[in-house]
């Protein structure tokens, strides 16, 4: 990142979701109870891998090519997750559903419109 700007909103992000998923935990009874529990992390985790590969990568290549080899591999990453609970092999969760598989792509999608206008928004301030 050519900006620090970008890396602390990324950073802030990241802290965001991490208090968030702590605070939701596994007994969390309020509002879309079920989305909350089922999918909201499903999104807002690969969302911010994206964005935190963004960090390293484009130390080393270009924009373009860091967001496409961090949506590939986060994506791909999900998909091998809930494969592997297809197949009864608990990894980051236990149950499979194809419903997740679209919520990382919905966290991937979010990640790049990050990108491409708050983070791409920053970058071009330098």
């Amino acid at each position: 990142m050519k900006n620090k700007k970008s890396t602390y909103v990324i950073v802030s992000i990241s802290i965001f979701v991490a208090l968030l998923h702590f605070v939701i935990g596994k007994d969390y009874q309020g509002f879309f109870k079920d989305f909350v529990r089922g999918y909201l992390i499903d999104i807002l985790l690969p969302m911010n891998l994206y964005l935190l590969l963004q960090i390293s990568l484009r130390k080393k290549i270009s924009a373009n090519k860091a967001r496409v080899i961090s949506a590939v591999f986060t994506f791909l990453f999900g998909i091998s997750v809930e494969l592997l609970q297809l197949y009864d092999i608990p990894i980051f969760g236990s149950t499979y559903d194809f419903l997740d598989i679209v919520m990382y792509g919905a966290g991937v999608l979010s990640g790049i419109l990050i990108d491409l206008t708050l983070i791409n928004k920053f970058e071009k301030q330098i």
